[in-house]
């Protein structure tokens, strides 16, 4: 019987170790694309009725639905690999960074959008800035 190698693992005895790893992980990208869903509606609900709200908000639930699609081909990718007992790196190296960079996009776009006319200025809803001032009211 030939002795086993002195840094080889046996992928058996870690099993359920890894698949629960696997699925921490995949709930965790869930967690961030509702995130980004949320922000979607978010701005869809209380951003007005403008088409520079739509737009932004497309933007996020579209980043939200690839997401989920995503975590869900590398839970099924990385289940399988775990079935057959592969080795190797199991790191995403591409897609954290790739995230990070659309949230940039997103709120750029969304801060772009809003802000795009020269001097704009946030409307107040009919308030004065006297009665925004912590309850002073006005004389």
């Amino acid at each position: 019987m030939a002795q086993a190698n002195a840094n080889s693992v046996d992928f058996k005895l870690l099993r359920p170790k890894n698949y629960f790893a696997n699925e921490r992980t995949f709930i965790n990208w869930l967690q961030l694309a509702v995130t980004m869903g949320g922000l979607g509606l978010a701005l869809l609900n209380f951003g007005g009725n403008g088409i520079r709200v739509r737009i932004s908000a497309f933007v996020f639930e579209t980043g939200a639905l690839a997401l989920i699609v995503y975590a869900y081909i590398t839970f099924w990718h990385r289940a399988n690999r775990l079935r057959r007992g592969e080795r190797g790196s199991w790191d995403d190296q591409i897609v954290p960074t790739i995230v990070v960079i659309f949230f940039i996009f997103a709120t750029a776009i969304n801060f772009g959008l809003t802000f795009h006319k020269k001097g704009y200025i946030p409307p107040l809803d009919n308030l004065s800035a006297a009665t925004m001032s912590w309850g002073l009211k006005q004389r």
